[in-house]
């Protein structure tokens, strides 16, 4: 890497090829004879926000119930058996936005079980969906404390920040519409949602482009076309600081800060991602040379940044003993009011831009992260090639950073979440400390 970190060697595209079937599906191909097994990823515009709020969940039920089996195999435990019998391995997950399903297997064995796959969404058994229902119940508790509270930070702070809005709901739902979702709802929202302008598919190993097109076509090209993907983005959020306690037993407290943002396809994503860097990526990062080596208050520190197509935040954390809370809190606000001060030392950040460029270069060995990249941002027109956000990430003043972060690191914007022992009755202490700080100045 030279001395002037933005004068480098393009960032190669990967090699692949991209097409739409008749009905609209688009299909991406990563051609990549070196590796040994084929895998192959459906992405469906179709998470929690495309919800209607009395069946909040239904997205993430419908994920659960495509893997009881097809019309062909209903049993799940057989049609399960039948795919590893061919070495495939299969998951998937919902979020907000998506719903994204996978499958691997060797090459070999790939014809046969691509459309055992494909049945899953073309011709579903959707059986035994009381056994799902407990199922999805019982992954409910691991987001609870004993009282059936929630505790997971981000949720917490999106219903802060968006009330109301889907955004602000778990993509689980709530016990309540879990209860009471029907296999009429789960067709459907299948029918409505799993349609061929809302999908992506995409193959990345030892596979030819001509052979993934036909697979597509063979499998996935009866799917009716179209597809809604309108949504509404979330509205003017009540001005904050807001406050956020939750009690959870435990020795220590999970300490989060978030930051409301706006999306992926803002101007100021990048900019956004250069803070979180600054803050938090590798140890000599600021919160893990502040945080963890200077003053030795916490283990576990971090910063992070979450967007969805229209909003997002950027979070940054700690879990702290009691007796390091008031200090560590103070700390981590510390960390924020040096990124208003001053830019960045100029080693600082050519060693963020050399270490942002290798994590680019590091999507080329990844196929999970090229399929999202470049096929299933698609869905969202927000494809980026890896050469185009580095120029973003390049082209950035460091000099213009402590400008922006004023702009972004504003109390309006902040929700404060405390999980732990006691968390509501030590939350006034943080608000007190709060009060007094010069954090912003």
């Amino acid at each position: 890497m030279p001395a002037n970190p933005t004068v480098t060697p393009p960032i190669p595209d990967p090699h692949h090829e991209l097409f739409r079937l008749n009905n609209g599906l688009t299909v991406g191909v990563f051609p990549m004879p070196w590796l040994h097994e084929v895998g192959a990823t459906l992405m469906v515009r179709a998470g929690s926000r495309f919800e209607e709020p009395d069946q909040a969940g239904i997205a993430h039920f419908l994920e659960h119930m495509l893997f009881k089996g097809s019309e062909s195999i209903p049993d799940p435990t057989r049609f399960h058996a039948h795919l590893e019998s061919m070495a495939a391995d299969m998951n998937a997950a919902t979020g907000q936005e998506t719903n994204a399903y996978w499958i691997t297997l060797p090459a070999e064995w790939l014809q046969e079980g691509f459309h055992a796959f494909c049945d899953m969404f073309t011709r579903p058994a959707l059986s035994e969906i009381e056994t799902e229902r407990r199922v999805i119940l019982e992954e409910m508790r691991e987001d609870e404390n004993d009282q059936g509270e929630l505790v997971v930070s981000s949720i917490l702070a999106s219903q802060a920040f968006w009330p109301g809005h889907p955004l602000a709901r778990s993509v689980l739902g709530t016990r309540e519409t879990v209860g009471r979702i029907q296999l009429p709802a789960l067709r459907d929202y299948l029918a409505r949602h799993y349609r061929a302008g809302n999908m992506a598919l995409a193959f990345c190993g030892p596979i030819e482009p001509r052979q993934a097109l036909e697979l597509a076509e063979a499998t996935l090209g009866t799917i009716p076309p179209g597809g809604d993907t309108t949504t509404v983005p979330p509205r003017v959020i009540p001005s904050g600081p807001h406050w956020v306690a939750v009690d959870d037993q435990g020795s220590q407290f999970s300490l989060s800060l978030f930051f409301r943002t706006a999306g992926f396809r803002d101007p100021g994503y990048h900019a956004t991602a250069a803070l979180r860097r600054l803050l938090d990526d590798g140890f000599s990062s600021r919160l893990q040379a502040v945080v963890r080596e200077r003053h030795g208050l916490a283990y576990d520190v971090w910063s992070a940044y979450t967007t969805h197509s229209d909003a997002g935040y950027l979070e940054v954390g700690a879990t702290l003993s009691p007796d390091h809370l008031e200090e560590g809190f103070q700390v981590l606000f510390e960390q924020l009011g040096t990124l208003m001060q001053a830019p960045p030392t100029r080693e600082e950040w050519r060693r963020l831009l050399v270490r942002w460029r290798a994590a680019l270069l590091v999507n080329l060995d990844r196929p999970s992260d090229l399929i999202e990249r470049y096929v299933g941002d698609l869905l969202f027109d927000a494809a980026e090639p890896l050469e185009e956000t580095w120029r973003h990430a390049s082209a950035l003043d460091p000099g213009s950073l402590p400008g922006f972060a004023g702009g972004l690191l504003h109390p309006e914007r902040l929700g404060v979440v405390l999980i732990g022992p006691e968390a509501k009755r030590t939350l006034p202490k943080l608000k007190g400390i709060f009060s007094r700080m010069k954090w912003r100045k």
